[in-house]
């Protein structure tokens, strides 16, 4: 079972990016990126974009994205599709099989590894 984790933040114009791909207990990739999001929640998406592109150029089917984006989760779950973010979340989710939960930020170990 491959799980992702991810997490963004934002400041000022800049935003920064981190997620984590862990099949069973082993870490298999770390990737950090720095992004110009114009609000914490357009970074939150696309760090989970990012993901879930990877995840289908990789071919891989049933993975969990665990995110801290209560928001993103939400309107993927719930159909809010006037954000085309949500809209193309839910896409990639679909076509890899996968699925969006959200945990709370304590969870991370994205940075700290």
């Amino acid at each position: 079972m491959i799980k992702i984790y991810t997490d963004s933040s934002y400041k000022d114009g800049s935003s920064t990016h981190h997620y984590f791909v862990m099949k069973g207990n082993k870490r298999i990739k770390r990737r950090t990126f720095i992004g110009f999001d114009e609000s914490s929640n357009k970074a939150e998406a696309t760090t989970i974009i990012k993901a879930l592109q990877m995840v289908l150029k990789k071919g891989w089917e049933g993975v969990t994205i665990h995110t801290d984006s209560l928001v993103t989760v939400f309107g993927v779950k719930h159909s809010k599709f006037d954000n085309e973010d949500f809209r193309y979340i839910a896409h990639l989710l679909k076509v890899t099989k996968s699925n969006i939960l959200w945990k709370n930020r304590r969870h991370y170990r994205i940075k700290k590894s």
